[in-house]
């Protein structure tokens, strides 16, 4: 199996993200880790990949919103339509919730099939979430 996790750079989601895929490599899980560009150019498949991850950390005076760069490389995804897909967010007091459906809805809006979600916040959080992913997988 294969995922390909896409991460903001902003916050702390990249050491979230590369937690998440060493959990998923020890569920022998083939894992690619791609840091969101803005300025990147090119389409970016999914058609490899068994699942597509998108994360991103809660930003905005009260929450709700995402990151920019997330947002531009999402519009560069292709071939996911029909995909299993998962999102996670770093949680904030205020507005997690908004930011985790902003991050699902980049992803439904490529026709992904979002099957789990969650806000990360240390390991913990990352080691649950990503055995709940290879579980999803099969693993």
């Amino acid at each position: 199996m294969r995922a390909l996790i896409v991460y903001s750079k902003q916050g702390n989601v990249e050491q979230l993200a590369k937690g998440l895929s060493e959990v998923l490599k020890k569920g022998n899980c083939q894992v690619q880790l791609l840091e969101a560009d803005a300025n990147g150019a090119g389409p970016i498949s999914g058609a490899p990949y068994d699942l597509v991850i998108m994360g991103s950390p809660t930003l905005g005076f009260f929450g709700g919103k995402i990151a920019e760069d997330l947002t531009a490389v999402s519009s560069r995804l292709t071939r996911l339509e029909g995909k299993a897909a998962a999102a996670f967010v770093t949680p904030r007091l205020f507005g997690t919730a908004k930011s985790l459906k902003a991050v699902m809805a980049l992803l439904e809006k490529q026709g992904a099939m979002v099957q789990d979600f969650a806000a990360l916040q240390g390991q913990a959080d990352v080691e649950q979430f990503g055995r709940r992913l290879l579980k999803l997988l099969g693993r």
